[in-house]
Order: structure tokens, then sequence, then C-alpha cells
């Protein structure tokens, strides 16, 4: 694992595997089902902006060959075998959705909706206010409340009468999200800010470069919490802006912002977990966020995954490597935390993982 043979070395009940699965589905490939994708555009949760958002689905029609790349059929007729479970794919600061169109295509592919969204559109209009004031807030409170509009106006489209009616299970939901789409992924499962944590955490990291992207919120609680509906920052922490159908998180690389949440505030997330980086990321410091969330959420089934090779940017990129295997080891998460049966959980799991170049821990039941 090169420069973080030290950092793991403290990890327990930790193995790696370097040989593909024999008797296991290969998720690196394309699933079963054509992919059909739809756009919509809908207000944003401030009420001042377009989101744009695209969500990919099972569509209709034979199957394609095991060798061919998932491709977009504009508005083609779904699939009739579902409802499928949803995926909210949540990109990193200053993304957007249809930057994640493998990730989309490929989870569609094998039987899920995804909705990815255009979350960033606000902060960088000139709407009044300090531009650093907004971004701030719109990090921590609008990203998590838009997924939440997300997630609303999918159930809209799968109501009677809607463009994909009947084709979308909403009653268990997936998140997954990149770097700062990480952070909002934690919050969308309910994780929430703890600015007393904050505060103390950046005072004894003062000086740390790497703790810059936390301690950036330091000296905003106010501005933060009053769109929270909050008098006083440092009194308790901020409701969280969720929606309680969450049911699996998967966090790629997440970002700098994690230890917003304190070690209370991370430990709300209870929902089975995946937890994702590369060993060369130069982006984000994997000790002061990937590392520390596995071991501060609470939830009982979690994964860690550690890839040799691909930088900050392999999860969302195609042509990186490790792309594939972390696209399927995701695959596998979400088919058996949303389809599967808890009992087969952790094999499936543990056959996804015996990929090249990947180290895997686990607690999954």
């Amino acid at each position: 694992m090169g420069r973080f043979t030290l950092l793991l070395t403290g990890f327990v009940l930790w193995f790696a595997a370097f040989v593909t699965p024999i008797n296991a589905e290969d998720y690196t490939k394309p699933g079963p089902f054509p992919v059909g994708l739809q756009k919509f555009t809908f207000s944003d949760t401030s009420g001042k902006h377009s989101m744009a958002a695209m969500v990919w689905y099972p569509a209709a029609g034979p199957a394609p060959a095991p060798t061919a790349t998932p491709m977009d059929l504009n508005d083609a007729p779904a699939a009739t075998t579902g409802p499928y479970p949803l995926v909210v794919v949540i990109h990193g600061l200053s993304g957007v959705g249809m930057m994640f169109g493998s990730v989309g295509r490929h989870l569609a592919s094998h039987g899920f909706v995804v909705a990815a969204a255009d979350y960033d559109t606000g902060p960088f209009d000139d709407d009044g206010g300090l531009r650093a004031d907004r971004e701030l807030v719109w990090l921590l409170y609008n990203r998590p409340s838009n997924v939440v509009r997300v997630i609303a106006y999918v159930d809209m489209l799968s109501a009677p009468g809607g463009k994909l009616a009947g084709v979308i299970d909403t009653s268990r939901i997936g998140v997954w999200g990149l770097s700062t789409g990480g952070t909002t992924a934690f919050q969308a499962a309910g994780a929430q800010i703890d600015f007393r944590a904050l505060d103390t955490w950046c005072a004894a990291n003062k000086g740390d470069t790497e703790a810059a992207e936390t301690c950036q919120f330091v000296g905003h609680e106010q501005d933060i919490a009053a769109h929270y509906g909050v008098a006083d920052p440092f009194a308790a922490p901020m409701p969280p802006i969720w929606d309680k159908r969450v049911a699996a998180v998967v966090a790629a690389a997440p970002g700098g912002e994690l230890h917003v949440f304190g070690d209370k505030g991370i430990a709300a997330v209870k929902q089975p977990t995946l937890i994702m980086f590369a060993s060369d990321d130069t982006v984000v410091s994997p000790k002061l966020n990937a590392l520390w969330a596995y071991d501060s959420i609470g939830s009982p089934d979690k994964a860690l995954a550690i890839f040799d090779h691909g930088g900050h940017t392999l999860f969302m990129n195609s042509l990186k490597p490790n792309f594939h295997e972390a696209t399927a080891l995701a695959t596998t998460f979400f088919l058996a935390i949303l389809k599967g049966k808890p009992a087969d959980r952790a094999a499936a799991m543990h056959d996804a993982a015996s990929l090249q170049g990947l180290s895997y821990r686990s607690t999954l039941h």
C-alpha cells in the first residue's frame, strides 16, 4: 500500500485479496438492462434557482451484449420488471450530475433508478450577500436540502400519472457521493453538524493545512445556523436534513468538510455504509476523513475499500485505473443492501472485494 502502510497497520480484521472471484457474478461488466435516460429541471430548495437532474433507469428491450458499454436511450420506455430501487448520486464541489453518467448507467444496467442533479447552482450567482457566506451555507445547508428535494421530485415521477409511474421503489433509497458529495451523503443519512465539536477540533489542529477545508466554517457558525432556524449554533448539534428512507450509503473519497460533524454528529449515521478511497489521493486526506469516518459512524454494518491507484477522481472517470472495480463494489453493495437478503450481505461483498489492487475491511452482517 506504499505510503499508507504505516497508516493501516493499526487496523485489525484486515485482509487483501488479489484474484478475481471464480463463482461470483462479475459486476465490473454492464448488467442485463439497456439504459434509459430522462432529463428534468425543477426549482432547488431555495426557490431561487433551477436545478437540472438526470435520471437513468432500466429500459425495455433486449439485453445488451456482455461486452457492450451501456448507452443512454433518451426517453426510452422503462423495463416492466420493476419497481427498481432509487440511488441518488451527489457530485463533488462545483461538479454537475452529468459528470457521473458512467456510474449512473452502470447502476441502471443492474436494475436501479439513478438520479443525479446539479447541486451547486446557487452559490455562484450574484444574489446578494457575501459570496463566501453563500458558499459555506450552501455546502452545509442547501446541498443536503437539495438531496431531499430530488427525492421528493422522484416521488412525484413515480406516483400514478408521473413520467416514471410504477418504475421506482423509493421505500429504501441509496445515496452515493464523491468528495464533498460524500459529506453531503452522510448528511442525507442523518449526520448532524456539531459546531461546538468543530471549533474544538479546529483549535486542536490549528496550522494543519489538511484541516483547512473543515475549519473554513469557523466564524460562520451563526450564519449557517440561521438557515437551520437555530438561534444558538453551539447549544446543540444542528437538526438533521435527511429522508428517513435512506437505507444505504456509499461515500467515495469523502471530502475535507467531515469534521464539521464531530464524533457525535457522524455517529448518527446508522445505515449500512461503504467508504472507498484511493491510496494515491492527493486532494483530501484519507487519515483525517475516510478513515476517521469509518471508525466514527454509528452503523454496525460498514465496509472500507482502499484502491491502490486512481487518485481522487477514479470514482467518476471510467478511464482511471480501478474505476470499474470501484463501481462494481458499489453496485454489489447496493444490490446486497437494497435488494438482497441480510444473511447474504457479507458473502456478496466478500466476493466482490476479491479484486486485484483492493484492500477491504468490513463488519457487514
